[in-house]
């Protein structure tokens, strides 16, 4: 060491030299000083100062700035209890990644879903192929969220370098200006003339309460013997109903612990749950919010009703109407239900030219040709049967009645025509020509070819037909306006939000309930640019996105850019769906059957 060896050579100086060696001492300490300053500001000596996982934790949970949990003083488990972070891997006495780092504070936000349907997103760096999809998730809402938590332009990530105090300061600074007021921002382009545009604002501030739930059980027997085997576990559960299909609920919990519990004992039972989060009430904040938005340019895509293969009396999930090549598929309209998988539309209904069912009166339709003409507004509806000596009243289209009246059907409606109880009587037209007549109902109904329906004591007139005699069907809208007979395909919604981008405020004999609360949305529509787009604004979820009201959906529509919209039916129905999945949560945990949707179809096969 060169250093001693000075020290030496100095000391065997003269005495008179003393104030020259103090000198020389003092110049000495101030060099090794400086050295040692250097060696800790080198990057290697950065990069050997870690972090411990619980105390980069320990900074989030404060970041997040919820109050410690009563009798709890361990920040970590804080944190796990309010389910800011993943359950940690390996030691929490481990130095922290910069992969775990980043993954933590994702989370943290209630960020989870934005980082499942980014995980194939193009990320800038070229050493993350080892990554899960999650953790490139993660990256991908790091890198477009505001404030960013990494910087675009950069090469490398480093998923297994260990971070230091400095950054773990920064993550944790930026968390907590995120809670403030966070903005995630994404535009995607999976084919040539469509976008899908990604959209979060804010995170949760006010604690939710957890639920679990495991659906799917046909019968009230097996939903029962399930909630039998979490019992034999020591898991409380309940069993109740929804939409026809039975589920077992864990009980309603303030800390995600039991949550983790009731996931758990479900997959070892070979079952996954899925988790409900909650507050009081949905007006209590107006954020987190999320919506996704499908713009197509229709000189590339066309839209088209979608309807379930097994015709229109039936109510079938959104993900089994993606078929026939459509890029993406939104849920249509309002309707009713009858029973399980059983229901029909309500309002207006038009595919290829023909009127499916008749519109409801007081809501606005939506229209549209091959011709990339549209067209919207309220609609009337008239239908006639015209006999040989007179004429009846059409009483409904594809529509199954309970009393008397007069009915045409098609091949939408099903393979076959419903039974009835009254009198009936049906003919089977080629166009306008009879070509069977039948007595009772059940009876098939070829493709492309329409039956006449009649029950009760005016069946009488149909008695009397032969093959070959005609029997013209005659219907309009709005008493033939050519705006609206010229079109090819119609939907109706309520209430109409935008005209020509301007917020419309009419609300169409809707509740307050549907209109002023917050709820899912689902709404169709023409943008400034005269594209066609499908919206989906997620709701009834405390940490992903609390809902909107219908002025505030409007309000982010025109924003947005939007020229016209349209609002269809929400709630547990709202969902947007292509070939790689859903592009929303899901209000209900699971595809709620509906009655039928909106395919965006690319033009030509592409």
């Amino acid at each position: 060491m060169p250093y001693p060896l000075l020290a030496a050579s100095l000391s065997s100086q003269r005495a008179d030299a003393v104030p020259h060696r103090r000198y020389i001492r003092s110049v000495l300490a101030l060099v090794l000083i400086l050295y040692a300053l250097f060696l800790r500001c080198t990057p290697d000596a950065e990069a050997a100062q870690t972090v411990r996982k619980d105390t980069f934790i320990a900074q989030l949970f404060q970041a997040r700035g919820f109050p410690m949990p009563a009798n709890e003083k361990s920040a970590v488990n804080a944190a796990l209890d309010y389910n800011l972070i993943p359950f940690p891997e390996g030691k929490l006495s481990d130095p922290l990644t910069r992969r775990e780092a980043i993954v933590y504070a994702i989370h943290s936000l209630g960020l989870f879903f934005e980082s499942s349907i980014l995980a194939d997103y193009p990320l800038p760096f070229k050493d993350v192929a080892g990554l899960r999809p999650e953790e490139r998730g993660a990256l991908a809402v790091a890198l477009n969220m505001n404030p960013p938590l990494l910087k675009k332009g950069v090469a490398n990530f480093a998923p297994s370098h260990k971070i230091s105090p400095a950054e773990a300061n920064d993550i944790a600074a930026i968390v907590k200006a995120a809670v403030r007021d966070l903005r995630l921002s994404v535009n995607l382009s999976p084919r040539k003339g469509m976008t899908i545009r990604i959209r979060r604002e804010g995170t949760y501030t006010l604690l939710p309460k957890w639920r679990a739930v495991v659906n799917g059980f046909d019968a009230k027997e097996d939903a029962d013997f399930f909630r039998t085997q979490l019992a034999g576990q020591g898991i409380e559960a309940t069993v109740d109903s929804q939409n026809y299909d039975w589920r077992v609920r864990s009980p309603l919990f303030d800390r995600y612990g039991g949550i983790r519990e009731f996931l758990a004992a479900s997959r070892a039972l070979g079952r996954e749950g899925v988790v409900f989060s909650a507050i009081p009430n949905w007006e209590m904040s107006d954020t987190p919010r999320f919506w996704t938005m499908m713009v197509f340019d229709p000189g590339m895509f066309e839209l088209r009703p979608v309807l379930p293969t097994e015709g229109m009396a039936s109510l079938v999930p959104l993900s089994s109407m993606l078929h026939d090549g459509a890029a993406a598929v939104v849920n249509g309209g309002y309707f009713g239900t009858s029973g399980k998988g059983r229901g029909s539309p309500i309002g207006a209904l038009m595919m290829d030219g023909v009127l499916l069912n008749p519109p409801f009166a007081g809501r606005t339709c939506f229209g549209w040709n091959s011709e990339n003409r549209a067209v919207f507004g309220q609609l009337t509806w008239k239908g006639q049967v015209h006999l040989p000596g007179g004429f009846m009243d059409l009483t409904g289209i594809n529509r199954t009645l309970k009393g008397d009246g007069v009915v045409l059907f098609s091949s939408h409606f099903g393979s076959s025509t419903p039974l009835s109880g009254a009198r009936t009587a049906e003919v089977l037209l080629d166009r306008d020509t009879v070509e069977e007549v039948r007595l009772g109902g059940g009876n098939p109904i070829p493709e492309r070819k329409r039956v006449l329906a009649v029950y009760g004591p005016a069946a009488r007139f149909l008695e009397t037909l032969r093959p070959g005699d005609t029997l013209r069907v005659s219907q309009n809208l709005n008493d033939g306006d050519p705006s609206w007979m010229n079109m090819a395909h119609i939907v109706q919604g309520g209430p109409f939000l935008l005209r020509n981008g301007e917020i419309l405020s009419e609300r169409e004999n809707l509740s307050d309930s549907i209109i002023d609360r917050r709820h899912p949305r689902t709404v169709v529509g023409l943008t400034d640019e005269g594209h066609w787009f499908f919206f989906v604004g997620d709701g009834r979820n405390a940490v992903h996105s609390v809902g909107f009201t219908l002025d505030e959906v409007a309000r982010v529509l025109k924003s947005a850019g939007v020229s016209y919209a349209l609002n269809l039916d929400g709630g547990g129905s709202s969902g947007l769906v292509s070939d790689r999945g859903f592009w929303n949560i899901l209000s209900d945990g699971l595809e709620r059957p509906v009655s039928y949707g909106i395919g965006a179809f690319p033009r030509g096969g592409r």
